[in-house]
């Protein structure tokens, strides 16, 4: 599984709206993706501001290439949303699970 992270960062009074757009409209987009299993959008204050993190879960590489292009790498940031953050990243990260655990896991590494 990959997951593509993501950062920007709003006024404080704006993330919520941010979020809000996010639900309702990124998310719809989202899941019509092949290979599209689910998100996670974090936020956390700092100074005057909310950092917000989005963290998309894909199948493979090639689902992300399938949402993205072949830039995958470039950041999509729609219009609205740019006019909902006071600044945010142009590119994302990728990165493979390597492990998952749950609350009744056990783990044995050595």
């Amino acid at each position: 599984m990959i997951v593509r992270k993501w950062r920007g960062w709003a006024d404080k009074d704006r993330a919520d709206d941010y979020v809000r757009h996010f639900a309702e409209h990124v998310q719809v987009k989202l899941g019509a993706v092949r290979g599209y299993r689910r998100v996670l959008v974090l936020t956390r204050e700092q100074g005057g501001e909310t950092e917000i993190v989005t963290m998309t879960f894909f199948d493979r590489l090639e689902d992300v290439k399938g949402f993205a292009g072949e830039q995958y790498e470039v950041a999509i940031v729609d219009p609205v949303a740019q006019g909902l953050l006071s600044r945010y990243d142009k590119t994302v990260t990728h990165f493979e699970v390597a492990l998952e655990l749950g609350p009744n896991s056990n783990s044995t590494a050595s």
